[in-house]
């Protein structure tokens, strides 16, 4: 069987308001992750539910892109929506508008994985809603003999410390970012955290570092993987980037440090633009490889609205 990645996780719909201009986009780490690992792999599929809100025609520019998109479980609200504001120092101002709740709704769960998305041979899974996560992981384990990898989401991680290194059974491959690799281990030593986390049970462990590159933790020592310091123009999604070709590469057959590496190449990318647009720009049709199918029926069919 050929080598293949499930990116599971979230997709959005985002308004980037860049010098008092909005620009309305695809977004979410579910397809910021696929786009990246499309740099490394053929075979790349995304499962993230969507609202009745999402134009087909956006989805089907995703598929252009030569990733599959799997279908889940239909939704009856609108799909996640975020303001992005950039300010002219290039911060930027993150709102959620529909709030945890819809977020949640629009997780992955159970119930959203068909039999044909388990026949991957690497599945990622990013940030969702912690619900989704804890139910996510071991459900997967007890159901497919690909390699797992699990990130997180910084802002859960306070308070739910012993559920979460628990899920860490569940995984092949645990990348963690530093905040959120300081806050589960309680220590701002960042191997020392690492090794803690490779006791939990995953064979791999990444710390992404931003800038600093990031921390391979094997059994076999730890390794620090420098990057190249490039100005950003958005750091949107650069780490979902990372995991994303780090999984594809993975997969591949890549050690863990060249995948770190291939990894950290998308993530360059990925900063180079607003939003998803890097990434876009990267992955032209022309690139996929091979004929691109339309979306499925289950998933169209509930994305017929228009953006509001």
């Amino acid at each position: 069987m050929a080598d293949s990645l499930l990116c599971i996780g979230n997709l959005t719909i985002d308004d980037l308001v860049v010098g008092g201009a909005t620009t309305t986009a695809l977004g979410g780490d579910a397809l910021f992750a696929a786009l990246a690992a499309r740099r490394e792999l053929t075979d790349v599929r995304m499962l993230a539910p969507v609202g009745t809100d999402l134009p087909a025609t956006l989805l089907q520019a995703v598929v252009d892109r030569g990733i599959r998109v799997e279908p889940s479980r239909p939704r009856t609200g609108r799909t996640v929506r975020n303001r992005v504001t950039y300010a002219p120092d290039g911060s930027r101002t993150w709102d959620l508008l529909d709030g945890e709740a819809a977020f949640d709704a629009m997780s992955v769960y159970p119930a959203d994985v068909g039999a044909d998305a388990l026949t991957a041979s690497g599945v990622l899974v990013s940030a969702m809603s912690l619900g989704a996560q804890l139910a996510l992981g071991p459900w997967l384990r007890e159901r497919t003999d690909a390699t797992v990898l699990l990130d997180l989401q910084e802002d859960y991680v306070l308070g739910h410390e012993d559920e979460l290194l628990a899920l860490l059974a569940t995984c092949d491959v645990f990348l963690p970012s530093e905040v959120e690799a300081v806050r589960l281990a309680g220590t701002t030593d960042l191997e020392a955290a690492a090794r803690r986390f490779l006791e939990a049970g995953p064979d791999v462990v990444v710390v992404k570092t931003a800038e600093r590159g990031c921390l391979v933790a094997t059994a076999g020592g730890v390794t620090r993987v420098p990057t190249d310091a490039v100005e950003p123009v958005d750091s949107t999604g650069a780490g979902d980037a990372f995991c994303g070709a780090f999984a594809a590469a993975t997969v591949r057959g890549a050690d863990p440090v060249e995948a770190a590496r291939a990894g950290a190449a998308a993530a360059r990318v990925a900063i180079g633009a607003h939003g998803v647009a890097g990434l876009l720009a990267d992955t032209e049709p022309a690139r996929a490889g091979a004929a691109t199918t339309p979306a499925p029926a289950s998933v169209t069919a509930a994305t017929t609205g228009a953006v509001r």
